[in-house]
């Protein structure tokens, strides 16, 4: 996870999800996203740091797998604050 309370980092959160690199990737670019396989593979393996906006977009397809299966959105994002 990251900081206190914060939520799970990219790796964390795409590890828990269970998707796949392809289903992850396929979400990713339906919403938006626009790096290809290799470079999310990258991201999500630690090998090279995500923009904020990049960060957001993958957090968010992350995310919306787990609100697909009815639960909440757990990956922290980087330009969205948190609802209060």
């Amino acid at each position: 996870m990251t900081g206190a309370g914060a939520g799970f980092s990219l790796p964390d959160g795409w590890e828990l999800s269970g998707l796949t690199l392809d289903e992850l990737w396929l979400r990713y670019i339906t919403i938006g996203g626009t790096t290809g396989k290799a470079q999310l593979a990258a991201y999500l393996h630690g090998q090279a740091t995500p923009d904020g906006d990049e960060h957001d977009t993958i957090a968010q397809a992350i995310n919306e797998h787990f609100i697909d299966q009815g639960g909440d959105h757990p990956v922290t994002y980087e330009n969205i604050p948190p609802l209060t």
